[in-house]
């Protein structure tokens, strides 16, 4: 199985656990004696760490085999979603989060390497792949939310999506276990690589990095579990089908997972052609439907508005970090991508919280604040492009 596959696969069964959380967390809140600001915080909590772990996870991925830091990461995450089970235990079940926090550190960087090493011009198409595949993990835990957390409880439920993860994640991990980077360090070029985490070329784009994760993962996708909460307590009609409140919130949540699997193999696509035309035309479409989850008090609507949105999302996202990635080269990409992340993160952590302090004052408020702020990153459209870069270059 190729590297960059495998490693997919590994981060996929990984992202079970924290599927469930995004899922089931918002919705079942009250049966679990959680308030929107204690969800907001738990589902930022991983988030804040990774601030932390990001530029750990680069020097590792710079001097350790990569394969060993897979399996430790599926380690992780494994433990972590196991501890989900006992979200009265609020000191375990935070501590559970900020392990999350490093697992998908390794997980997300080990994703990135894989998929841009070696793609030269088809960054693209490789960033796409890569996303789709590890999106299955995001789909699987969307489905299997609802059902097993109706049928089973919230501790059954989190335990076996543990088990799930284990499952479904060694035998990709044990694949990858011998792989090694070819790229070697050289002491002294470190500072060089320090002066471009700072170079306004990167800056501007990490901080539209910044910006999307506040959104998309961020301020809409915590929004919409207390929005359905708020809107339809006791359930709603989907297309004239009878939903619970829950199932709302799945329907909302899974439009986001398909778009992580169906579209971001065609999102990639379609930035390797026009990179700029693409990030624009996303942001706008997906500003638009978020102003619309705003205003919007009808189930179905909702549940449409939501997929636009993140559809439209993803394909931004792809577009960004294939600019970023064009910007790199094989030795200072650990850095680069760490730092990307690192500014992702610092935006998702942020959006979550948000999401859930502005809830307290409406649920549609957050998504009023997240449409503003789409809109505002189509100014960082000119700074996309660069004139005649491949992955693999020299960086701009």
């Amino acid at each position: 199985m190729p590297t960059g596959r495998a490693v997919a696969l590994v981060t996929a069964a990984a992202l079970f656990g924290d599927t469930l959380l995004y899922t089931a967390l918002p919705v079942s809140a009250a049966r679990l004696g959680l308030d929107a600001l204690a969800v907001g915080l738990i589902l930022s909590l991983n988030r804040w760490v990774r601030l932390f772990t990001n530029p750990y996870a680069a020097r590792l991925f710079e001097r350790v085999p990569a394969g060993a830091l897979v399996l430790i990461a599926l380690a992780l995450a494994v433990a972590s979603t196991a501890a989900y089970a006992l979200p009265a235990a609020l000191l375990l079940f935070y501590a559970s989060r900020l392990v999350w926090g490093m697992s998908w550190s390794l997980l997300r960087l080990g994703s990135l390497l894989s998929a841009i090493d070696g793609a030269g011009a088809r960054a693209g198409r490789a960033l796409g792949d890569m996303r789709a595949l590890f999106g299955l993990g995001y789909l699987g835990g969307a489905i299997y939310a609802p059902i097993a957390v109706e049928s089973f409880g919230w501790a059954a439920a989190a335990l076996g999506a543990a088990l799930l993860t284990l499952l479904l994640g060694i035998g990709p991990a044990l694949t990858v276990a011998d792989w090694r980077r070819a790229v070697d360090v050289d002491e002294r070029e470190e500072a060089a690589v320090r002066r471009s985490l700072t170079d306004p070329r990167f800056l501007g784009l990490f901080l539209v990095a910044c910006a999307q994760l506040a959104i998309y993962p961020g301020l809409i996708a915590v929004a919409g579990g207390l929005r359905v909460a708020e809107l339809f307590p006791e359930g709603a009609s989907v297309l004239a089908v009878p939903v619970a409140a829950t199932g709302i919130a799945a329907l909302y949540i899974l439009t986001q997972r398909f778009s992580q699997v169906l579209w971001t193999p065609v999102a990639g696509r379609l930035a390797d052609r026009a990179l700029t035309l693409t990030y624009v035309a996303s942001t706008a479409s997906a500003a638009a439907a978020i102003a619309g989850l705003a205003a919007t008090r009808d189930a179905t609507a909702f549940v449409v508005l939501g997929a636009i949105a993140f559809f439209a999302g993803i394909t931004s996202m792809v577009a960004l970090e294939l600019a970023i990635a064009h910007r790199t080269t094989a030795a200072d990409r650990p850095r680069i991508l760490g730092a990307y992340s690192t500014w992702s993160d610092a935006g998702a952590a942020s959006g979550a919280l948000l999401a859930g302090s502005l809830a307290l004052a409406g649920a549609h408020i957050p998504f009023v604040g997240a449409a503003a702020l789409a809109a505002g990153t189509l100014a960082a459209a000119p700074r996309l492009a660069v004139r005649g870069a491949a992955v693999g270059a020299s960086a701009a």
